[in-house]
């Protein structure tokens, strides 16, 4: 992967590191969402070190402090092997500080603030995380954020762990949506309902096929992309694609 990356010269495009960790590409930028890099417990294996982001990324978007999206061991090899800045809420920021992050390479990012970090346009989206039997995370705060980013003319949102808000329906002009189908995120039912209203360009499910499921992480770890899948329009379908880790498309 890479060597994609380092390849990639024209236009924009996107690999999945799976889980929530996205790459995206556009010019000589490259920024990430939620990148979670630990080699622990993976179906397969990475398809990108830590080590080997650092050589090329210019942004860490970060959603909230879970360590599947906010990842220790991840972040602060970020840290020591790039000059990357983070972008995080302030539910993140004591642990950024227990990674050793230093205040100047932080952005704090506000629900239902906007703002532009190199030459990006962001808009933070207000996020509710769930928990399992379809419940408000105990934890579950104001602080939280999705992200609405622009690059070069292509819009991408990646809501974080939340439930649906009204907030998301919201949302206009979505190129690409990346969809959490699991117990404790959208769900099902909710995923298709924000797929059709936002009638995205690109539609990729996220939160799957990426961490060896047991009985304890199921409801976080177990999505159901398929099962959202068979519920869209033939026209949505042509839009909705089930990435395996490591996987990429280019995003015209």
């Amino acid at each position: 992967m890479i060597d994609e990356i380092k390849n990639h010269q024209e236009g924009t495009k996107i690999w999945w590191a799976g889980h929530n960790s996205w790459i995206i590409k556009s010019g000589d930028l490259v920024v990430t969402t939620d990148i979670f890099l630990e080699p622990e417990n993976r179906i397969e294996p990475l398809p990108i070190t830590a080590e080997e982001l650092a050589e090329v990324i210019d942004i860490s978007f970060v959603t909230h402090w879970h360590g599947d999206h906010f990842n220790g061991y991840t972040s602060k090899i970020l840290n020591e092997n790039s000059e990357c800045t983070f972008v995080l809420p302030e539910s993140a920021l004591e642990e950024a500080e227990n990674f050793g992050l230093p205040d100047h390479r932080i952005v704090v990012a506000e629900p239902r603030e906007s703002f532009e970090i190199e030459g990006i346009q962001v808009d933070a989206l207000r996020a509710i995380h769930g928990n399992k039997d379809f419940a408000i995370y105990y934890q579950a705060n104001l602080q939280d954020v999705g992200y609405k980013f622009t690059i070069n003319g292509t819009s991408f949102v990646q809501p974080g762990d939340t439930y649906l808000l009204e907030d998301h329906l919201f949302l206009e002009d979505v190129d690409v949506l990346f969809v959490s189908p699991t117990e404790h995120n959208m769900y099902i039912d909710r995923s298709v309902i924000l797929i059709n209203r936002l009638n995205p360009d690109y539609i990729f499910p996220q939160h799957h096929s990426t961490l060896v499921v047991t009985d304890d992480n199921r409801f976080w770890a177990d999505g159901y992309p398929h099962e959202v899948e068979i519920r869209l329009t033939d026209a949505l379908k042509e839009k909705y694609h089930i990435l395996e880790p490591g996987d990429s498309r280019v995003i015209e």
